[in-house]
């Protein structure tokens, strides 16, 4: 009984993993429409552009075309040098971005977005290259 449960479990876990979508760090080498740096992600791209306080999310289709945040919900989890992580929600903008303020001093690692579009999660996982190993000492960007 123990081991039909455990292979019931196992074939829920694998099914669920399924819908997630994750792209991987390594960024395309085309140009992005917003200038930032852009994500494969299950059939869309994901582009983020990093400002001085901010960052913005976009999500583009296969041709890299803006589509609408309307119904679009995300989060972005920032990883930091010292192995904590922040959340938080992402708020959608008039000009189809999703927008989230950086944490402060700026040193984080990694930042995962997540976005649900129509009731499929998307994912991508970017580094944050603007990071420099003393940055990283100081604990805060200069």
């Amino acid at each position: 009984m123990k081991t039909i449960k455990s292979i019931i479990l196992v074939f829920i876990l694998l099914v669920a993993g399924s819908t997630v979508s994750y792209a991987q760090t390594e960024n395309h080498t085309h140009k992005a429409p917003h200038g930032g740096l852009v994500q494969e992600a299950n059939g869309y791209h994901i582009e983020m552009v990093k400002g001085k306080d901010s960052i913005s999310f976009y999500l583009l289709d296969a041709k890299q075309k803006t589509l609408s945040n309307k119904t679009v919900t995300g989060t972005a989890v920032f990883d930091f040098f010292n192995k904590t992580k922040s959340t938080s929600t992402l708020a959608n903008t008039k000009k189809n971005a999703m927008w989230v303020s950086t944490p402060k001093a700026n040193v984080f690692t990694y930042c995962t977005v997540s976005v649900v579009v129509q009731g499929k999660t998307i994912t991508a996982k970017f580094k944050n290259d603007a990071v420099s190993q003393s940055d990283i000492d100081h604990g805060h960007q200069h």
